[in-house]
């Protein structure tokens, strides 16, 4: 079952968003109503998402590296969120320990050495599953952003 906390409030209030994929207290840190990230134009992304983004783009792209991935992601967004490679390897590790990826030692592009990772059996199975519980998530959202769709 998804599980979804929201905190209005002052332009330095927090969004939470959490899901039974959390790793821990997840915090929406771009304040509501805020501008974009002055350095980057761009937006956090979403500790609760994370996880489902990178399943996602695993299955959808195949075996990519941490640095491949984040780009994916970025790109997919149409570039305006962006990836912290602090929060993104350590949610790589936990799906990895969660058996929902797994790993192996390759080259990049660039003739580098770089971790591959690959969306598992158990990966497909969880990524149903989280992307059906937002988008029941989003849908009861919706109903209060847009009460005159409630019937």
């Amino acid at each position: 079952m998804c599980a979804l906390a929201i905190f209005f409030g002052s332009p330095s209030s927090n969004l939470l968003l959490l899901s039974n994929m959390s790793y821990g207290i997840l915090r929406y840190c771009f304040p509501i109503g805020a501008s974009k990230n002055a350095m980057t134009d761009k937006r956090d992304v979403w500790q609760g998402t994370l996880a489902l983004m990178v399943l996602k783009t695993l299955q959808s792209m195949g075996a990519l590296h941490g640095y491949g991935i984040a780009r994916r992601i970025e790109q997919t967004s149409g570039d305006l969120l962006s990836v912290n490679y602090g929060t993104l390897y350590p949610a790589l590790l936990k799906l990895e320990q969660e058996g929902y990826i797994s790993s192996e030692w390759g080259v990049s592009d660039n003739n580098r050495k770089a971790k591959y990772y690959k969306l598992t059996r158990a990966g497909r199975k969880q990524l149903e599953t989280e992307a059906r519980e937002w988008e029941q998530t989003t849908e009861i959202l919706a109903r209060f952003l847009s009460p005159e769709r409630e019937s």
